[in-house]
């Protein structure tokens, strides 16, 4: 009886907290991406400037002034180009990240979790900003996220009293 009690009370209260929990996930999505835009757009911007200056004076290729920096005699320019070609590997890498988030939300979580460890993942977790969107898409990962908190901790539930039977039992004793 107190059992069920329990167990019942503590099934609404994991479905709601999971709930809650999982409606976060898509806001979260949601601000990760706008923090990789930020970064795309000032490395965008960065990279325009060594752009003007290859357009005039390499015919654009920044491969081109690249090579004139590394070629140069001066410590400067070998080091800045070093910081032009560490400027391109991060604009790409940040196109790239943005191209994979076009893609459906299962997806785009997916992308997500994946990049659990990475620095604007942790930019983001340490900025979060807690909200209740209420769209398509948090709904729909709420409910599934509660789901199958639910389903899980059901059947926790049913191996707890399995194993409180088995040990509370009567043993039939042999004669």
């Amino acid at each position: 009886m107190l059992l069920s009690l329990v167990q019942r009370y503590s099934l609404k209260l994991v479905f709601t907290l999971a709930l809650l929990l999982g409606i976060q996930i898509p806001n979260f999505l949601q601000q990760y991406e706008h923090r990789l835009d930020a970064h795309y757009i000032e490395a965008k911007h960065q990279l325009q400037q060594y752009q003007n200056l290859a357009d005039l004076y390499f015919d654009g290729s920044l491969q081109a002034l690249i090579t004139k920096h590394k070629n140069s005699r001066e410590n400067l320019f070998q080091d800045e180009a070093l910081l032009i070609e560490n400027l391109m590997e991060r604009f790409n890498y940040l196109q790239e990240q943005k191209d994979r988030l076009l893609s459906p939300v299962s997806s785009r979580l997916y992308h997500l979790l994946a990049k659990l460890n990475s620095p604007l993942f942790i930019e983001t977790k340490n900025n979060y900003q807690a909200d209740i969107v209420l769209n398509k898409n948090a709904i729909t990962v709420g409910l599934i996220f509660a789901l199958l908190s639910t389903i899980l901790f059901e059947l926790f539930f049913y191996f707890i009293c399995l194993l409180v039977k088995k040990v509370f039992s009567p043993r039939s004793v042999k004669q």
